[in-house]
């Protein structure tokens, strides 16, 4: 693991009208992201997770390929456009071959869809940015629909591709070499009432290794069922918090993967990305993070 530390704001001697006002809306955004923020310094301490991602039928041409994922970048208020352009040229740095975003672009209204888009317009991968969205793409949204925006997803997706990315709305991209393909497959979000994974799958080739992007692990086992082998996740900022009744009411839960890698059976994998956006950052485990996997063929 290598860990980058982003700078961030005045802070050398007293605090600034600028700083101050930095400070306020933190605290404004305990509460509109639904969670305590930590001190700035761990807020943009970037953790980098270098991985292996094993596929069965990989083909020669994309092994040693390398994918950046990340999640909840949160642009809002609270999560800067200076802090995310410094995540996007960390990525570049690394010259990757594809970036995957799993949802959560903006907390607010259609302004912050602009601006994000301004941002992630700057990711250059040597091949292609795909993405999924995320419960907050919607609007301030409960599973029951609570809280969302009329067509505030389409307006977030619109915004994104004429930045470049691939938002997959219940569908699939195929990307090929030679002859040889690599298949991405995204889906709206679990709590969204268009979540269809029958409808993402609907054109996907049996003999060509799978990689889904969900917002919510939750969904993880649909996409897993038919056909992913490794499935990429955000949603939980890399927190584990306690299961009460009222939490099980408002925010329901079925499989409780919070963050890091975790062995589904049957060949998939789940990773869970503890997204770049800095709310509910409680722990050092909790930094925002950025995953690169580097693609392997597998037995």
């Amino acid at each position: 693991m290598n860990e980058i530390l982003l700078q961030g704001g005045e802070h050398n001697g007293w605090p600034t009208p600028r700083s101050l006002k930095r400070l306020l809306w933190s605290a404004a955004g305990a509460c509109a992201l639904g969670g305590l923020y930590a001190w700035r310094l761990e807020d943009h301490w970037l953790r980098i997770e270098r991985r292996d991602m094993p596929l069965r039928g990989l083909s020669p041409e994309f092994e040693d390929a390398r994918l950046a994922h990340v999640a909840d970048l949160h642009c809002s208020p609270i999560v800067l456009e200076s802090y995310l352009r410094q995540c996007v040229d960390t990525i570049n740095a690394m010259g990757v071959d594809f970036v995957a975003v799993t949802g959560d672009f903006i907390t607010g209204p259609k302004c912050y869809a602009r601006r994000v888009a301004r941002v992630l317009r700057h990711l250059a991968p040597k091949v292609a940015t795909v993405a999924c969205l995320g419960n907050h793409d919607y609007g301030i949204f409960h599973p029951k629909g609570l809280g969302s925006a009329r067509d505030l997803h389409c307006y977030v997706s619109e915004q994104l591709a004429h930045a470049d990315l691939f938002v997959m709305l219940n569908e699939s991209r195929t990307f090929r070499r030679g002859g040889a393909s690599l298949q991405f497959v995204g889906v709206e979000d679990l709590w969204s009432p268009h979540y269809d994974p029958d409808q993402a799958f609907g054109h996907v080739q049996a003999d060509a290794p799978v990689i889904g992007l969900c917002h919510n692990p939750d969904a993880a086992h649909d996409l897993s069922h038919r056909g992913a082998q490794w499935i990429l996740a955000g949603h939980t900022h890399g927190t584990c918090i306690r299961s009460t009744a009222i939490r099980k009411l408002a925010l329901p839960a079925s499989f409780h993967y919070f963050a890091g890698h975790y062995d589904l059976g049957d060949g998939s994998n789940l990773y869970v990305n503890r997204g770049l956006g800095y709310g509910k950052r409680v722990n050092l485990n909790s930094r925002p993070e950025i995953t690169v996997f580097t693609l392997k063929r597998s037995g």
